[in-house]
């Protein structure tokens, strides 16, 4: 028996459904997608927080001190200035490039402070980056107040912060 014209395609019905079955496996792959990009973003600031942390130590260990307020390439402490004809030494002499958050839009953007013990000397720091997801990193990092910077986590909040070893 030979099938006519309009018995050879898919019906409304068949079509439909490969329409939906595809629209599913897109949301499902879609999804999945989203959450990898948003672990990833965390763990490049994992990553970055490392960095400035090792550049902090670098710079401590040659001025005995941490730069004041803000991390910027021209941050230089009050004990690092020139001494005897040589050059001042500056944050930018160990870091040619300050990281910056991958969104880098508020809420999520890098926040630094020094606590000075006296006027001019900074002995200490904490650093904050803001996690996007629930990570085993959070295990290991601060969790109180620490110099006004919240580092507590909580439901909507997960606070990565470090201090100095």
């Amino acid at each position: 028996m030979k099938k006519t014209l309009l018995q050879r395609g898919f019906t409304l019905i068949e079509l439909l459904v490969v329409i939906a079955i595809i629209a599913l496996l897109t949301a499902i792959v879609t999804s999945n997608f989203a959450a990898s990009k948003a672990k990833s973003r965390d763990a490049k600031r994992v990553s970055d927080i490392a960095q400035l942390q090792l550049t902090l130590a670098l710079y401590f260990d040659r001025c005995n001190d941490y730069p004041g307020s803000s991390l910027s390439i021209s941050a230089k402490s009050t004990n690092c200035n020139g001494e005897d004809g040589k050059p001042d030494v500056t944050f930018g002499s160990y870091i040619s490039v300050i990281p910056t958050d991958p969104k880098n839009v508020a809420p999520y953007t890098y926040t630094y402070r020094a606590n000075p013990q006296s006027p001019a000397v900074a002995t200490n720091y904490v650093l904050r980056a803001k996690l996007e997801t629930m990570s085993s990193v959070l295990s290991d990092d601060i969790d109180t107040t620490t110099y006004t910077i919240s580092c507590e986590d909580n439901s909507s909040n997960y606070y990565y912060c470090v201090k100095p070893n």
